[in-house]
């Protein structure tokens, strides 16, 4: 099985058993919410021009995390659906046009509301129903690569949002 990998952040979907990936999945919520709290007056403010806010990248991660729910349910439920492609880069952007206005609290809820789901849905089906899968125009994912994917998402903007916080704040003395 080809794990998630992200050369940029160190991800490696392999170093994670079921029950670690499950619990993972799990934290988001809450690591979404003690970031964003931490934020304060910042949360809306962009680092840089081009570099999303703090809630800019977890409204992006809760669609991404419930974009993946919705795929794991569709690969357990369904026999390999096969579905069109989606035109993801004009979705994202339609959709990144409102997430600078969204609530926090609204947002870590539904994050960790999906994420939570994904975990239970996962879970009641057991990893060896994990290599079923679903085709989304010509790229196969199965459940354990949907899994991995959203984790990634989330744990990679988690970082990309520590740091940004930590440029708006500045220096520390």
């Amino acid at each position: 099985m080809e794990h998630e990998l992200c050369p940029t952040c160190g991800f490696d979907g392999g170093d994670f058993d079921a029950d670690r990936l499950l619990d993972a999945l799990r934290r988001l919520g809450p690591r979404w919410g003690d970031l964003l709290g931490q934020a304060g007056a910042l949360v809306a403010v962009r680092p840089a021009p081009e570099t999303w806010s703090a809630i800019e990248y977890a409204a992006h991660s809760r669609d991404i995390t419930t974009l993946h729910l919705w795929g794991v349910e569709q690969a357990l439920v369904g026999d390999e659906p096969v579905l069109p492609e989606i035109a993801a880069d004009e979705l994202i952007q339609s959709a990144a046009a409102t997430y600078a206005g969204e609530d926090p609290q609204t947002v870590v809820g539904a994050l960790a509301e999906a994420a939570d789901r994904m975990a239970e849905v996962a879970g009641d089906a057991g990893e060896r129903a994990w290599d079923r899968g679903m085709t989304l125009g010509a790229s196969r994912s199965s459940v354990r690569r949907l899994l991995e994917h959203a984790l990634h998402d989330s744990q990679h903007h988690l970082a990309d949002v520590a740091t940004g916080l930590d440029s708006l704040r500045g220096p520390t003395r």
